[in-house]
């Protein structure tokens, strides 16, 4: 997409200048991995809202020293970058029901209403991964909707797996080169085993249930995103 033509390719040769950005659906770790940034001394990050992207852009933020990028605005996010300071996404995918259920508790709505009061509702989660990988936010999806953000994830992410967090973790180290000492170790072990950011303990939905039917209806688009996202993990392997 050339809208994006200011985030490398994930096979482009790295250059010292290119700008990590965390390409992050909720409930996918984004605060664990702004924790860890920091571990590995990477503290001045922006993107998290648009405003914040916006008021960046204004600011040459990138330009003028900004370690890295979280956002789930990966378009709006790329114009933060130039060619001589390219961006470059890493990110974490999660099964989008187990994402889904997790933000629904992380919600004061769940207070009120029951998951499956949710998911019956016009306020469910659907297919969010899709819809910002394509930059299609709002209307309908299509198949070359999902063929768009397919290839937006192969060419320009490097996929970690919410289940595979060490690995994953280990694979970003080595993709962008980071050299760490005993004490960024231990700070990253302790985010990735124990203290993650925003953990959140919630009922399980029994796949086949009504329930986790609903869900996988609103976000079928997401569950091929996934599957696609498990062979890619696969295939990325030689990258880093």
């Amino acid at each position: 997409d050339g809208r994006l033509k200011r985030l490398a390719d994930v096979e482009d040769r790295r250059r010292v200048r290119d700008v990590p950005l965390f390409f992050h659906m909720p409930r996918s770790m984004g605060g664990t991995y702004r924790e860890i940034l920091k571990c590995v001394g990477i503290e001045r990050t922006l993107g998290s809202s648009l405003d914040e992207i916006k008021n960046g852009k204004q600011n040459s933020a990138v330009k003028n020293g900004v370690d890295a990028v979280v956002t789930q605005y990966i378009y709006s996010a790329s114009t933060l970058f130039s060619s001589n300071r390219r961006g470059r996404c890493f990110t974490i995918i999660r099964h989008p029901i187990e994402r889904v259920q997790s933000l629904f508790y992380s919600l004061s709505i769940s207070e009120h209403i029951s998951l499956e009061m949710w998911a019956r509702s016009r306020r469910v989660e659907s297919n969010r991964l899709t819809r910002f990988l394509s930059n299609q936010l709002e209307g309908e999806l299509t198949q070359n909707h999902l063929n768009t953000a397919k290839e937006v994830l192969r060419r320009k992410c490097i996929v970690g797996l919410f289940e595979e967090k060490v690995d994953s973790w280990q694979r970003f180290q080595r993709y962008f080169s980071m050299k760490l000492q005993s004490k960024d170790t231990e700070c990253i072990d302790r985010y990735l085993s124990y203290d993650w950011k925003n953990k959140r303990l919630h009922p399980t939905v029994e796949e086949g249930s009504t329930v986790w039917n609903l869900l996988f209806s609103q976000n079928e688009f997401d569950m091929e995103m996934y599957h696609y996202a498990l062979s890619l993990f696969e295939q990325q392997k030689g990258l880093a």
